[in-house]
């Protein structure tokens, strides 16, 4: 065990040795081989996938300025959405570049993202996101293409789910009910996380306390016989995660 602990510790030296000099294609390789492996100990499992996802993104903003950043600011919108899908990426390295020059034709232009209701929520969301850090205030004509509604989004109020009202008020009952059991806590704030995209632009009809007992009861009967939840309920939940699967 002495020596496999010697093997991940030198590999690990390697790797913050190409960060440091900066060679973050040969770190992502050497990251990339490990994670490829059929077995890392449990204790180096969690360092490799957090270094994977780190580098991951430097690599990947690196492949992005040496590939478009000789462009004007239109070539590159034109590349972030092409009528079919979006590019974050591209998205992200956009407005770091560009945020200050920013105006309204390229937002008229970047709207057209939120009112495509091909384009999955998840996506949008996160666009939405990387728009509001940016400090830029619009308001988007955002398509719900799952529930098949278009909402007013403005980027200067709290649409995030960790500052939603509703979502905030059932996460902290979720997490009143299920004190005991952390991880199930866990399971049912991944769940309402599904909650808050499927429904994004408004919310479930459930009260919050009401949707927090639910779910927290859906949790609890896979793991326990004793807990039932309503059949109602239970078609509810499964059709949206039906919905998040077939968009995935």
């Amino acid at each position: 065990m002495a020596k496999l602990n010697k093997y991940y510790e030198d590999i690990l030296r390697k790797i913050d040795q190409f960060l440091s000099d900066k060679q973050y294609e040969s770190a992502f390789e050497l990251v990339n081989q490990e994670i490829a492996s059929p077995y890392i100990p449990m204790e180096y499992v969690e360092r490799f996938e957090q270094l994977y996802v780190e580098i991951n993104k430097i690599v990947m903003v690196n492949q992005i300025k040496h590939k478009f950043n000789s462009m004007s600011k239109m070539e590159m919108l034109g590349k972030i959405y092409d009528g079919k899908k979006v590019d974050l990426n591209l998205l992200s390295f956009f407005l770091g570049k560009f945020h200050k020059e920013i105006d309204s034709i390229d937002l008229q232009y970047l709207n057209k993202i939120f009112s495509d209701k091909s384009i999955g929520n998840t996506e949008k969301i996160f666009a939405l996101e990387q728009i509001k850090l940016s400090d830029i205030i619009y308001t988007f004509d955002y398509n719900n293409g799952i529930i098949n509604k278009i909402f007013k989004i403005d980027t200067n109020k709290d649409f995030e789910f960790n500052k939603h009202p509703y979502f905030v008020q059932t996460q902290k009952a979720i997490e009143k009910i299920l004190i005991k059991d952390p991880s199930l806590a866990t399971l049912a704030h991944e769940l309402l996380m599904i909650v808050y995209e499927y429904y994004f632009g408004t919310q479930p009809y459930f009260e919050p306390i009401v949707l927090a007992d639910k779910l927290s009861k859906y949790v609890q009967a896979y793991f326990d016989n004793k807990y039932k939840p309503d059949a109602e309920f239970k078609i509810w939940i499964d059709n949206i995660m039906g919905a998040k699967k077939i968009l995935n």
